[in-house]
């Protein structure tokens, strides 16, 4: 995942970018959100999503070919 132009780690992304790493519509994430499979932080205005919790979801939802 990318990092931020001061060399710090990204936390945190937005429904919009995480819909275009999955190469979903905002929609889509929105729906996982509501489903509890992602989570979201809604400290500030717009929701935002923890690399932790796309990791997490990513390694619950993918198979590993067993």
């Amino acid at each position: 995942m990318a990092s931020s132009l001061n060399g710090l780690p990204r936390l945190f992304y937005s429904v919009g970018e995480v819909s275009e790493m999955f190469g979903l519509s905002n929609k889509s994430v929105y729906r996982l959100l509501d489903r509890g499979l992602l989570k979201s932080s809604s400290a500030l205005r717009h929701k935002r999503i923890s690399k932790a919790s796309i990791e997490e979801f990513m390694a619950k939802t993918t198979s590993d070919g067993k």
